[in-house]
């Protein structure tokens, strides 16, 4: 029979197994279930595996790969600075510095997230950011988590550097724009966001 401590060790082992597969799902339910803590050493050592990665796919010119490495290096912080809460390992909001294009708002449920709201950019359709959004959700291994669209908009760079948001996406409507604003200033502390209708 397996003592306390054992155990824990063994959990702790488990959980480093599953952040290295990237399996944060799971090692979150497995963190909570047993009260393991998590190695942080190991998980230094991941997030340094995948920035230096990233740095080596972003000298390439590969910026997909370099950004789903980032991404993956920014959960595992997340985890190490805020614990097992899904909310802090994924980007409450992506959109590039001087970004001119369409936004979308999303809601993550399941999967350990809580009513999570989100905001993602690309340049392609609505349905596409959506699309990528569930691509990294899943990625990060987040496999039981819903990503339902909350409408769109469009967000671009004023004269004057301030962000600018408007419009709204055909496929699913508009979104709060009140809150992508919030979002967007949370992203960009001293930025002047606005809307424009």
């Amino acid at each position: 029979m397996k003592t306390g401590s054992e155990s824990q060790r063994l959990s702790e082992v488990d959980v480093t197994s599953l952040l290295k597969d990237m399996r944060l799902e799971e090692a979150i339910r497995l963190l909570k279930r047993s009260g393991a803590e998590v190695d942080s050493v190991a998980v230094k050592a991941l997030i340094q595996l995948y920035e230096t990665r990233a740095s080596r796919m972003q000298a390439r010119g590969e910026t997909g790969e370099a950004r789903r490495l980032t991404r993956r290096a920014a959960a595992l912080n997340g985890l190490l600075v805020y614990g097992p809460d899904p909310a802090h390992m994924v980007a409450e909001t992506e959109l590039t510095e001087g970004y001119v294009g369409k936004i979308l708002m999303v809601l993550l449920t399941g999967g350990g997230f809580d009513d999570t709201v989100c905001l993602r950019s690309g340049d392609g359709w609505h349905r596409e950011i959506l699309h990528n959004t569930r691509a990294e959700i899943a990625d990060l291994g987040f496999p039981d988590a819903q990503v339902h669209p909350l409408g769109g908009a469009y967000v671009g760079v004023d004269s004057d550097g301030s962000v600018v948001i408007w419009g709204t996406s055909d496929e699913y409507g508009c979104c709060d724009k009140e809150q992508a604003a919030r979002l967007i200033s949370r992203a960009y502390p001293g930025k002047q966001v606005r809307i424009e209708d």
